[in-house]
């Protein structure tokens, strides 16, 4: 692949420079927010320490069961929760299960099991989801990074393989929470990453996230796909973009239809329009011999190779399915 090289353009903001794009508000999304086991071995006020992790969790299982959830959906959000808040894993927190609840956790927790109750999402109580080994802080501003979209990360990194050499340049459309661009920062330090996405809001948390990993050079725009990119070239553009048909939201677990943003889920034209518009300016936007890669809905594999070969057909474009046998990515290599 041919690296095109250029100046930060000034619609880019670099993260760290400047003035932010939107005040970071000093939320859990910023503030320390595991639990310290310290508060376990020494407690700092026994008075206030009132339950176990076993009686909390046992508790919070049946309050959620009392409402209908199934049993072992309970006990998976209950476990993740605690988990997430401990910075433990699984098997840890079975072998300590009996210990006394942290009391910042135990202060907390009702109103955790309120919010299970209501339906929110395990990752928008804790403020962070796992993705690619780390922790991406989230909230309602953002998707919750899935683990089908690591799977695309992998794709990349795979075929770009080598971490030494010349930069290559990486813009990501709909950059979200920031997970697909900062990780292939992070996991390969050739890459220069370059974050659209047209709301502001989700450029806060990836600035956020940015924040958090050290990454300084991470370059975002608010833009409508190209809408504020002008004549630049990407070695590569990667996009998992809205991509669910309006007559699907019956489909979807209930809790992501009442606290994701419908703007990152939906899109027009049965779930295409987004993949429509990026195909209309892909050719423009990437340097010769350059790469996109594409999330896409399990049924809509034919129908958006069809829509880049339309616009692309010199352009070698390969499908590609997830662990499950889906139909879930797609790489477009432009031709000379």
């Amino acid at each position: 692949m041919t690296e095109k090289h250029f100046d930060i353009p000034k619609q880019f903001k670099s993260v760290g420079r400047g003035e932010p794009i939107k005040k970071i508000t000093l939320d859990k999304l910023t503030a320390p927010k595991w639990y310290d086991w310290d508060d376990i071995r020494v407690p700092k006020s026994p008075a206030n320490v009132k339950i176990s992790l076993l009686e909390g969790r046992k508790w919070a299982i049946s309050e959620l069961v009392g409402v209908g959830v199934p049993e072992d959906d309970a006990k998976d959000n209950v476990d993740f929760l605690l988990s997430g808040a401990l910075n433990i894993n699984y098997a840890y927190l079975r072998a300590n299960i009996t210990r006394t609840m942290p009391t910042g956790l135990a202060a907390v927790w009702p109103s955790w099991v309120a919010k299970l109750i209501d339906n929110q999402p395990p990752q928008y109580i804790l403020g962070h989801a796992p993705f690619y080994g780390r922790e991406f802080m989230v909230d309602d501003r953002v998707l919750i990074p899935r683990p089908e979209t690591e799977q695309l990360v992998e794709w990349i990194l795979k075929d770009a393989s080598s971490t030494v050499g010349n930069p290559v340049s990486v813009l990501d459309i709909g950059t979200g929470s920031g997970a697909i661009i900062e990780t292939l920062m992070l996991e390969n330090p050739r890459v220069r990453g370059f974050a659209a996405d047209i709301s502001s809001n989700a450029l806060s948390v990836a600035e956020m996230n940015a924040q958090r990993f050290g990454l300084n050079n991470v370059h975002m725009v608010e833009s409508d796909v190209f809408s504020a990119i002008a004549n630049l070239e990407f070695d590569i553009i990667v996009s998992n973009p809205p991509y669910i048909a309006t007559t699907d939201e019956n489909e979807m677990d209930s809790s992501v239809i009442t606290y994701e943003p419908h703007m990152a889920l939906f899109a027009d034209h049965n779930g295409l329009a987004i993949y429509e518009k990026i195909a209309l300016g892909l050719d423009k936007h990437l340097t010769n011999h350059g790469r996109a890669y594409f999330e896409i809905g399990y049924k809509q594999g034919q129908q958006v190779v069809d829509i880049l070969k339309s616009a692309m057909p010199d352009a070698e474009i390969t499908l590609k399915k997830d662990f499950a046998g889906l139909d879930r990515m797609i790489r477009v290599v432009k031709g000379v």
